[in-house]
């Protein structure tokens, strides 16, 4: 699979203008039969690192986790699963819903996530701290 950042440059016939280094790989994917193209713009990706959208959740479902005894996994699937319902993406298995990794997310999809803990902590009667100074 091959993953970039690239440009329509025409639509009839689709041309698109590919990085530089690239040329191997798509020469390798031409010679198949049938190929999934997914095209979208680039998306930003969720903040990381110290005071990050990340560590924003991350700490939250900790704070929830101390408070009802429950593991990270399980509170932060719990998490997700509300975020479905507020439009965070997810895919589908065996009729199952899978909510993306946030590993995947944009800043909008963790912005759900956020606003998804904030909402369990409130339903649980938990008081978040946002921050330490």
């Amino acid at each position: 699979m091959l993953e970039f950042t690239g440009r329509i440059l025409s639509i009839e016939p689709l041309i698109i203008e590919y990085p530089a280094g690239y040329k191997q790989g798509l020469e390798k994917l031409a010679q198949k039969d049938s190929l999934i193209v997914k095209i979208a713009p680039p998306r930003k990706l969720r903040t990381t690192g110290e005071r990050s959208q990340n560590h924003h959740l991350n700490g939250h479902i900790q704070q929830i986790c101390i408070e009802t005894g429950n593991d990270f996994a399980a509170v932060k699937a719990v998490i997700k699963q509300m975020a479905v319902s507020m439009g965070y993406p997810f895919r589908t298995f065996r009729g199952m819903v899978i909510p993306y990794s946030e590993a995947e997310s944009s800043v909008q999809e963790c912005a759900m996530l956020i606003e998804a803990v904030h909402r369990l902590a409130a339903e649980e009667g938990i008081l978040l701290k946002e921050t330490e100074i």
